[in-house]
């Protein structure tokens, strides 16, 4: 009988640590790139949509709140047009980002912007998606600039970070 328990008590902590080890981190990727073709920035914002339907029906007060519908995903892409910023170091003006829409993709969903015009040389970021409520969410930016990808990455209670011009 002891052998027994000692099994069973083995089993019930090996399938706990691979539950433990299978948790997921809340994170969104962001890409910031130059289409060559439009000669236009893009910013593709990816988020994981558990924790989109998790933050969102909390922040709306609706529980059966879900990306399934175009309103619904109109409301994400407003949601993280306010929460993703970019702001010039040399006048600290907002650089002006023009909202493209969003999609599913999978168990993702991509919120597409543009910038209207250039990217300054001196620029500050910040972005705050989902972070208000999920305490874990990291948002990752990777900045291509020709060659070169440069990475902010922000968590807890990150505000504004630079991409100092000697970087770009």
């Amino acid at each position: 009988m002891t052998r027994s328990w000692l099994l069973y008590i083995f089993s019930v902590l090996l399938f706990g640590a691979s539950i433990t080890l299978a948790h997921r981190v809340p994170e969104g990727l962001t890409t910031i790139e130059l289409n060559e073709n439009t000669e236009t920035i893009e910013i593709v914002h990816r988020l994981h949509n558990h924790d989109v339907e998790l933050a969102l029906s909390e922040i709306l007060n609706d529980p059966q709140w879900s990306l399934d519908t175009l309103e619904a995903r109109a409301q994400l892409a407003l949601y993280v047009e306010k929460r993703f910023q970019i702001i010039n170091r040399s006048n600290e003006k907002l650089v002006e980002l023009k909202l493209i829409g969003a999609e599913l993709e999978g168990d993702e969903i991509l919120v597409f912007q543009e910038a209207v015009n250039p990217l300054p040389n001196s620029l500050a970021m910040r972005h705050d998606a989902l972070r208000e409520i999920i305490s874990e969410q990291v948002n990752t930016v990777n900045i291509l600039l020709g060659s070169q990808t440069r990475t902010l990455v922000f968590e807890k209670q990150d505000k504004w970070k630079e991409l100092p011009e000697n970087n770009r």
